[in-house]
């Protein structure tokens, strides 16, 4: 039973599976013979779907258009014109192509182009009168010489400050229309019997040479705003400077036609100068409180911030180049303590050559002060005032020239060989010792204080040296002077002769074998290194320090603590000691030992040896003869 139920089910099956598969083919039979004299679907002859139509539709098509048929033709710039087909005497004439496109179709094999799309070319021949057509053509607003505009190439346009860039200025396609490519384009279109014609679409026009997408136009532009987004911001010793493109475009030199920059380096240059001397503290004057609390004006000295011009200029021309954003410092030749107009800050030396008073101040803190001698003002040794930087600092140097050498502790140059020393042979500081018995220069200071000072120092520690005459000290002899203990190292001998040398400031001179004692200035060497001194000149720095000259040369006081050398008076007698020191007048022979002047020395021989009453200012100084020079 079961078995027969299953046979009948299979014959339902097969007789439904039958019926469906001869639906299906009487379908596409029926389809078949409907493209036996019609296009298959997705035909397209010219711009006519035909897809399903018969030949005589597609005839019917064609000549529906033709009868009214119009050609809009649109150019640049809004301008048109209209072709009318009764204008030119136009007729298109259908061929057999029609026909042919059937014949070659298959209708059974129609499936196919269901997916795809079949292109025909209009079977079209078109006649017009050409003498009307080109009259017309003649007429239109595309081929008016006053509607012709040159077409202009795409070039690099002003700096934008607002966006900050070399903008491309495109291109200007112009108006200039190519005649011929114009009409062969309006012919095939009336061929084609388009309706809308659009000259731009068809290459009818003149093109400008370089357009803003040009390759070359692009790169130049990259590299000109390359150098333009450039920002460097300059702390200029505490002032804010900034250069960015508006200021950058100025330096440009752009050639535009050869695609050509350059960077004004000598614009860069006059930029750097005016900043720097803007800034730059170096060489000025400046305002500066005492520590006695009057304003003076300091004078320059060689202290200060300066820039070095030349490095600076060839170090921002390669950022600009390189299209850089920093922030930097430029490169400089002198530096100060501190930034800003302030440029001592708050730690320095103080040196007050009037009140022959120093000062230390350490983040505005006083750590010391103390009277010192500086340079001797009658012999024009004088110490300069101005504002310098500690050069470096070093111990127990020997400061040495021809013939000598003199051992410090503590030395401290800040101008040249000019510098802070202890001076152990000295008994007394400040004062009016400096009028005519000071040093060569140099600041000498008690070994203590000296000591103390050297801690707190260092290299470019700005050390002020002024001369102010209203200073409390000024004028008065020795104030409150400082009185130091001699260091051992620095004892000088007993006796304005010693050994084989004459006592000065800061040990034994040797005699010179040629009968004087006129040794060349030293020059203060490097920390361990002896250097000789150059001739004919007075070395400032030296702990000892003469006088040059011919004969009997001038050196600095030949004394100790217990003696006086002599100085003979005008009339050749001895005469009253100078303040804590031996000084001659003018044209009188000095003992040896005695200061002399340097011009008006006498011949070697010629002193007459004497006898020195005790200084007014040591009254328990013993007087030692001294034998004539």
């Amino acid at each position: 039973m079961i078995h027969l139920e299953k046979e009948k089910r299979k014959k339902i099956y097969s007789i439904g599976g039958i019926a469906v598969i001869s639906v299906i083919v009487l379908i596409y039979l029926a389809v078949s013979l409907f493209f036996m004299n019609r296009y298959y679907p997705g035909t397209m002859i010219g711009d006519f779907s035909c897809g399903g139509k018969t030949q005589a539709e597609v005839e019917g098509m064609i000549r529906n258009r033709a009868s009214g048929y119009t050609l809009k033709i649109q150019g640049r710039e809004e301008m048109e014109a209209t072709l009318v087909a009764s204008e030119i005497q136009l007729q298109f004439l259908l061929d057999n192509t029609l026909q042919e496109i059937i014949d070659r179709q298959n209708g059974f094999a129609w499936l196919p182009s269901l997916w795809e799309t079949i292109n025909y070319d209009l079977p079209v021949t078109v006649q017009y009168d050409n003498t009307l057509l080109h009259e017309k053509l003649s007429g239109m607003l595309f081929f008016q010489t006053e509607n012709m505009r040159q077409p202009v190439n795409a070039y690099i346009g002003e700096y934008n400050p607002e966006l900050g860039v070399y903008p491309i200025v495109e291109e200007d396609k112009g108006t200039v229309i190519n005649k011929q490519k114009a009409e062969a384009a309006i012919i095939t279109a009336l061929e084609n019997m388009e309706e809308t014609l659009i000259l731009d679409e068809s290459d009818c026009y003149m093109k400008p040479e370089i357009s803003h997408e040009d390759e070359k136009l692009v790169r130049f532009v990259s590299r000109l705003n390359r150098f333009v987004s450039s920002r460097i911001i300059y702390d200029w010793h505490g002032m804010e400077e900034v250069i960015d493109g508006e200021l950058i475009q100025e330096w440009l030199e752009i050639d535009r036609e050869q695609q050509l920059v350059t960077i004004n380096a000598t614009a860069v240059r006059d930029y750097i100068n005016a900043l720097s001397k803007k800034h730059d503290t170096f060489g000025k004057a400046r305002e500066f409180r005492t520590s006695e609390g009057r304003k003076i004006t300091l004078k320059p000295g060689s202290y200060g911030w300066r820039v070095d011009r030349s490095k600076e200029t060839e170090k921002l021309i390669k950022l600009i180049r390189a299209g850089s954003q920093v922030n930097r410092e430029p490169e400089y030749l002198y530096m100060a303590a501190a930034k800003g107009e302030n440029d001592i800050g708050d730690s320095y030396v103080e040196i007050n050559l009037t009140a022959q008073h120093l000062y230390l101040y350490v983040e505005g803190k006083l750590i010391t002060e103390s009277d010192f001698v500086s340079g001797n003002v009658s012999r024009g040794f004088a110490t300069p005032d101005g504002v310098y930087g500690l050069t470096y600092k070093t111990l127990n140097a020997t400061l040495r020239g021809p013939g000598y050498a003199t051992p410090v502790d503590f030395w401290m140059p800040f101008n040249g060989n000019i510098g802070m020393h202890d001076a152990g042979w000295r008994r007394q500081f400040g004062g009016n010792i400096y009028l005519r018995n000071g040093s060569h220069g140099c600041i000498n200071l008690p070994r203590e204080e000296a000591e103390k000072i050297y801690e707190a120092v260092y290299k470019g520690f700005p050390v002020v040296c002024y001369k102010d005459e209203n200073s409390a000290n000024a004028g008065k002899k020795n104030p409150g002077g400082t009185t130091s203990k001699p260091t051992d190292q620095n004892t000088v001998p007993d006796t304005g002769v010693g050994g084989n040398g004459i006592g000065v400031e800061g040990g034994i001179i040797p005699v010179d074998p040629n009968g004087g004692i006129g040794v060349p200035p030293g020059t203060v060497p490097e920390p361990g290194v002896n250097v000789p001194a150059p001739d004919g000149g007075v070395d400032p720095g030296l702990g000892t320090e003469v006088t040059p000259g011919a004969g009997v040369p001038g050196t600095e006081a030949g004394t100790n603590p217990g003696t006086q050398a002599p100085v003979v008076g005008a009339d050749g007698n001895v005469g009253g000691a100078p303040d804590n020191g031996t000084e001659s007048s003018p044209g009188v022979t000095p003992g040896v030992g005695a200061e002399s002047n340097p011009a008006v020395g006498v011949p070697d021989g010629a002193g007459t040896p004497g006898t020195v009453p005790v200084p007014e200012d040591n009254p328990g100084a013993v007087a030692n003869p001294v034998p004539g020079a």
